[in-house]
C-alpha cells in the first residue's frame, strides 16, 4: 500500500521519503516496536527453543515438534503487534497531539504519512521475521523454507492483509486509547486463530474451519505450509489477498488529519 501512495505523488517522492525516514527515527526510539514488535516474539521463540519437550517431534502434531509448529504464530503475533496495535495507536497520538492537524496545513497529503508509518511497521515486521528465522536456524534447527519462493508470497500477502486492517483502526480512531481498544478487541481473537493459546492443529473441526477465513489463520496456514515446504493453498492465498484488496483501500479512502473530517 505504501508503494502504491507513493507512486501516486511522483512530485513529492523527496517528501515522501524523508517522511519514512523521521518516521523511521521516531520509531527506534519507541519501545512498542523493538520491544513488542521484535523483543517479545524472538524472546518467546528462544524460551520455547530451549524446552526440549517442545523441539521434540509429536505424532499428535503430525511428527513435527510444538516449536516448528509454533514459530509461524510468532510471525503472525509480530504483525498483530505492529500492524493493529502499532500502528494505529501512533497515528491516534499524531491526530490526539494535534500533529495531524498541524501537518494538514502542508502540501503532504494525509495518505503519505500513513503511506510512510505502513512502510517503518513493515521494516520493523520482517526484520523480526528475519530474526526468529535466523535464530530459530542457527540455536535450534529450524528448518529454514525449502519453497523459498512460496514462503515470500504468504508472507507478503499476510502482510497486506494484516497492514490493510490496521490502518483502518488508525483512519477512524480519535484518541490512542480508542485505536488501543480497538486493536484490543481485535487482537485475542485474532490472536487466537493464529494458534496462540494452542496448536490450530488440535482446534476442534469447526473452530479450525474458522480460522481458515480468519486473516491471521489463514496468515498461519500459509506460513506453515511454507515452510514445511509445501504449497500454502489457494484457500489461504485468495483470504489474504481479499482482506488486503478490501480493507487497505477503505484506510487510504477514509484516512484523513481530523477524523471529523473522514466522515
Amino acid at each position: 500500500m505504501s508503494t502504491s501512495i507513493a507512486a501516486s505523488l511522483p512530485p513529492r517522492r523527496r517528501a515522501y521519503r524523508m517522511l519514512v525516514l523521521t518516521e523511521l527515527r521516531l520509531a527506534w526510539r519507541t519501545p512498542s516496536y523493538l520491544v513488542g514488535g521484535v523483543g517479545i516474539p524472538v524472546l518467546l521463540l528462544v524460551i520455547f527453543g530451549s524446552i526440549p519437550s517442545l523441539t521434540q517431534p509429536k505424532k499428535e502434531f503430525g511428527g513435527v515438534s510444538f516449536f516448528t509448529i509454533y514459530t509461524p504464530t510468532l510471525m503472525v503475533i509480530v504483525l498483530i503487534i505492529l500492524g493493529l496495535l502499532s500502528l494505529p495507536s501512533q497515528m491516534a497520538s499524531y491526530r490526539q497531539q494535534g500533529v495531524l492537524h498541524r501537518m494538514s496545513t502542508t502540501p503532504v497529503p494525509a495518505p503519505a504519512l500513513l503511506g510512510a508509518q505502513v512502510a517503518v511497521n513493515i521494516l520493523f515486521a520482517v526484520v523480526s521475521i528475519a530474526l526468529l528465522l535466523g535464530v530459530g536456524a542457527g540455536a535450534f534447527n529450524l528448518v529454514l523454507p525449502v519453497q523459498f519462493g512460496w514462503f515470500v508470497l504468504s508472507l507478503a500477502l499476510a502482510v497486506a492483509a494484516m497492514f490493510g486492517i490496521g490502518p483502518c483502526i488508525a483512519a477512524f480512531a480519535s484518541t490512542t486509547r480508542v485505536a488501543l481498544v480497538i486493536g484490543g478487541l481485535l487482537f485475542y481473537p485474532l490472536a487466537f486463530f493464529s494458534g496462540m493459546y494452542g496448536p490450530l492443529t488440535v482446534y476442534p473441526g469447526v473452530v479450525g474451519q474458522i480460522a481458515k477465513w480468519a486473516p491471521t489463520g489463514a496468515a498461519y496456514y500459509a506460513l506453515h505450509a511454507s515452510l514445511a515446504g509445501h504449497f500454502p493453498g489457494w484457500t489461504a492465498l485468495g483470504v489474504l489477498a481479499a482482506y488486503a484488496v478490501v480493507f487497505s483501500p477503505i484506510a487510504v479512502r477514509w484516512f484523513r488529519w481530523d477524523v471529523e473530517r473522514s466522515h
